[in-house]
């Protein structure tokens, strides 16, 4: 789970529309090469699933996340990087795909349903972050906090048995619907409405795919502890 922002300063002012364009440009070839990510670890699935390779992937995409302000700026690298980190994001999140597909009965139902939501949702931020007069700039410190308790509580229930509870699951990842809900919103104004100072697409374009993608994961997450039945 991770979220990263782009940075901004002084008031919003609007971005030009080649750069606009430049940023969702990139947002869709992000998504197109998490398809091919997927595609790509389903033909490799059992080296996946019992090597642990994914860890490698997983560690690798933090990495990426981590260094970006260092290489987003740096031309061809900057490209090549950001085309890197939705293929590992692919190859992470196909052992989870594969084990929902055929550990539950309705898994294949689930799987849709939520891609499903997460595009209803994702399109709803947008037309409200495009529409709404309210600044949603003043809810970027509440949503870093908010995302950190959300970490903070995904830890706890890693390490302690007794928040394995399917009532914890759904508060947790309700609370991650929410919380990343309201962070695509946020990010699609931005989108919009940005300082020229410090606004960079892929910086920009990263960061709206990092919202929807853990969106859909936590959609996911949510709709197998109400309703995934277990074969």
């Amino acid at each position: 789970m991770q979220h990263f922002t782009a940075t901004t300063t002084g008031r919003p002012i609007s971005i030009d529309q080649s750069t606009e364009s430049q940023v969702y440009a990139l947002f869709g070839l992000a998504m197109g090469i998490t398809v091919a990510g997927v595609y790509i670890g389903s033909l490799y699935a059992p080296t996946l699933l019992h090597s642990g390779f994914h860890w490698f992937f997983l560690i690798a995409e933090l990495a990426l996340i981590l260094t970006a302000r260092l290489w987003v700026n740096k031309s061809p690298l900057n490209y090549l990087l950001f085309a890197l980190f939705p293929l590992l994001s692919g190859f992470s999140i196909t052992p989870l795909i594969l084990s929902v597909i055929t550990e539950y009965a309705n898994g294949t139902a689930i799987l849709l349903n939520a891609l499903s939501a997460t595009g209803f949702m994702a399109a709803s931020a947008a037309v409200f972050a495009r529409t709404t007069s309210w600044n949603l700039g003043v809810m970027g410190r509440g949503l870093f906090f908010a995302l950190i308790g959300l970490i903070l509580l995904g830890l706890m229930q890693m390490f302690i048995p007794g928040l394995r509870t399917t009532q914890f699951e759904l508060m947790l990842s309700g609370a991650g619907v929410v919380i990343f809900g309201l962070f695509t919103a946020y990010d699609f104004q931005r989108v919009a409405q940005m300082s020229r100072q410090g606004a960079n697409p892929i910086m920009l374009a990263l960061s709206l795919y990092l919202d929807i993608f853990n969106l859909f994961l936590y959609i996911l997450r949510f709709m197998l502890a109400l309703s995934g039945n277990r074969r």
